[in-house]
């Protein structure tokens, strides 16, 4: 993912048109110096150190080099803000959006991957950022079964594509998202909306959250590898502590091998700040740590929202009267595996399993899961009930 040698004009890039052109360089630090009615001159005026650099673009896209004046402007950005040209290109068109591109290294020619490897890394890709959108609403090291609406409406917003090198996987974020009131109000991508991204829009969250975890993931798996820390660690709630599906997510990246991988964050200016890209890399045997580290939490940790439906196979309570434990012989939505589940219940659930035990009737119970061992119990129930039988609909 390197910049030294920007290509003129990206195979499949498009090409912004001026009123995106210059309401990005308007909103990210550049300034007009000169406008002479058939040129205008652009100047960066937040830094001394690209003092020198200057941007010269047609006052009409009706010339005839206006794609390489374009693409010179875009090469002059790439330089200064050291991200690639179509990903700049992509934050104009989107109305702002950072990148997130994964270099891949399979054993084939340039640009090509093996199927498996392909379909490992875009699901892997695609999770990370449901993961960590979801994880902005729902702190915890174990997410829960059903992912909220908002983290998936704002997966499907992303855009990916291919960058030429050895299997480049290249995926836009947009800053605003569908839920954002700064996306309510907004004008078409490239005008003046560009001018009023606020500073820390939904996706920046997403993008920052996944380069934080990222970054937590590989250090906790490098400790792990060296045996400073036991695997447990992985179970400590801190911050930026990657959760169990972010864990999956960065060890599936490198495919069902664990190829070692590069993966790359490069944030727009548009939602402020300009920091550098940051590339870490991911190596096999971390990856096969990361994994193990996701195994741990979703065996240790508690799990939120977890239904199981089954049948009431043991119950016990102390006394004829009051709260009481039942067993369900069921599956769990989160898994689909049938085992056995404890549920502590009050007087009128209690009631309602010692009905369903008597008449061979199934029930649902949604809680908290919690494996210790062998054993599964569901806590703080927030539903419990049972499924009406035939002789309930006479």
């Amino acid at each position: 993912m390197s910049h030294k040698s920007p290509p003129k004009k990206e195979v499949g890039m498009k090409v912004p048109d001026l009123a995106a052109l210059t309401g990005y360089l308007l909103a990210s630090g550049w300034t007009l110096q000169d406008d002479d009615g058939r040129t205008s001159l652009w100047r960066l005026r937040r830094t001394e150190a690209h003092e020198s650099i200057r941007i010269v673009l047609p006052v009409t896209r009706d010339v005839i080099d206006y794609v390489e004046r374009v693409s010179d402007a875009l090469d002059t950005l790439s330089f200064v803000e050291q991200r690639l040209p179509r990903e700049i290109a992509d934050d104009m068109l989107f109305g702002g959006a950072d990148n997130v591109a994964v270099r891949l290294t399979p054993d084939a020619p340039t640009g090509e991957a093996p199927l498996t490897l392909a379909y490992s890394a875009i699901s892997a890709i695609r999770n990370l950022v449901v993961a960590s959108a979801a994880a902005l609403d729902y702190p915890s090291l174990v997410l829960p079964p059903r992912r909220p609406q908002r983290a998936e409406a704002y997966a499907s917003q992303a855009r990916l594509s291919t960058q030429p090198g050895s299997f480049v996987l290249s995926l836009a974020l947009p800053l605003a998202d569908i839920y954002s009131d700064e996306s309510a109000d907004s004008t078409p991508p490239g005008q003046d909306a560009l001018v009023r991204v606020p500073p820390q829009p939904f996706g920046r969250r997403v993008t920052s959250r996944m380069l934080a975890t990222t970054r937590k993931a590989q250090q906790l798996a490098e400790e792990v590898g060296e045996g400073t820390q036991p695997i447990s660690s992985f179970g400590k709630f801190v911050p930026g502590a990657p959760n169990a599906t972010e864990l999956a997510a960065l060890s599936s990246l490198g495919g069902p091998e664990h190829g070692i991988y590069q993966i790359r964050f490069a944030k727009s200016p548009l939602a402020g700040g300009t920091t550098e890209p940051a590339l870490l890399r991911i190596t096999p045997g971390q990856q096969r740590i990361l994994a193990e580290g996701a195994d741990y939490l979703r065996t240790k940790q508690p799990r939120a929202g977890v239904t199981v439906t089954g049948l009431v196979v043991r119950l016990f309570r102390e006394g004829g009267y009051g709260r009481g434990e039942a067993v369900i012989q069921g599956v769990a939505d989160d898994s689909g595996e049938a085992r056995r589940y404890r549920v502590e219940l009050s007087e009128p659930d209690y009631s309602e399993a010692l009905r369903a035990h008597a008449h061979g009737l199934q029930v649902t119970a949604t809680g908290d899961l919690d494996i210790r061992g062998t054993r599964r119990s569901l806590r703080r129930l927030s539903s419990f009930a049972v499924i009406p039988g035939l002789e309930d609909e006479s």
